[in-house]
């Protein structure tokens, strides 16, 4: 019997070509979607949230802005020169109110025609006060509660606002004939002729208290007084009749005994 033929071999297969990776689609870009630069970031956000964003952070810019500036002004520009925002501690407004300007007015009073005041429980009554640069209104407050008549001007629309909130009850109080007011105004720009006490915290280096000082020369009339918190005013040192506590007393008086020492002295 003969063999069964053997099958003949299965034919080789070519090999099946490599899987090529498909490319992952791009993502699409989803609408109303906008790219920002934010301090060199790309920050993808839809374009409704970014106009929100944006109007929010120029918000508070303005609002940093609005708040702010009126604060450093008096350092930034001659036109509104002043010293920073700086509340005198309530002790040395008692001390101003209770020693320093009696003790002052009772030496002026002694030396010269000037009539005292004849309220005993208020010797300062209607004398007649200016604070440059008030504040909180505190010393404002304080003079017209000892029967002065008192106007603070502050530079700072928001210390002016807040000042007068802040004393409007102190002052309705004042007895008789004492009053207060707070003014949103440029102390360098307000007349100081008809004044008898102005009370001024400046500052050195700057020039505040040199022009203050020729300011004060040239307006105030010869019974007034310049009280200044802490610093000197320059060239004044013929001046000072007072220093207590910090609280410089400078009698204008002594200006035109200075002066006429000048002229026979020439």
């Amino acid at each position: 019997m003969a063999p069964a033929p053997s099958e003949a071999p299965p034919a080789p297969t070519a090999p099946e070509p490599a899987a090529v990776p498909e490319e992952a689609p791009a993502p699409l870009e989803e609408p109303g979607r906008k790219k920002i630069s934010f301090f060199g970031m790309n920050i993808s956000a839809r374009e409704e949230t970014a106009k929100k964003a944006l109007m929010g952070a120029g918000a508070v810019l303005l609002l940093v802005n609005g708040i702010g500036i009126p604060f450093v002004l008096p350092k930034l520009t001659q036109r509104y020169l002043g010293a920073p925002y700086l509340p005198m501690k309530s002790h040395n407004v008692n001390v101003l109110f209770d020693r320093v300007l009696p003790s002052w007015l009772e030496s002026r009073t002694a030396s010269s025609a000037a009539s005292a005041s004849s309220n005993q429980k208020l010797p300062l009554a209607g004398l007649r006060l200016i604070d440059f640069g008030s504040g909180d209104g505190r010393i404002v407050a304080c003079a017209a509660q000892h029967g002065m008549k008192a106007v603070g001007f502050e530079v700072n629309p928001w210390l002016a606002m807040w000042s007068k909130l802040k004393t409007r009850r102190a002052i309705s109080l004042a007895p008789e004939p004492g009053s207060g007011k707070l003014r949103w105004a440029n102390a360098w720009n307000e007349s100081f002729a008809d004044v008898d006490v102005v009370t001024i915290y400046g500052r050195p280096g700057d020039g505040v208290m040199a022009r203050a000082a020729r300011k004060f020369e040239d307006e105030l009339p010869s019974s007034a007084a310049v009280v200044s918190h802490h610093f000197d005013i320059p060239g004044w040192e013929n001046y000072l009749v007072q220093d207590i506590e910090g609280l410089k007393v400078y009698d204008m008086s002594r200006r035109d005994s200075s002066r006429l020492r000048s002229r026979v002295v020439e």
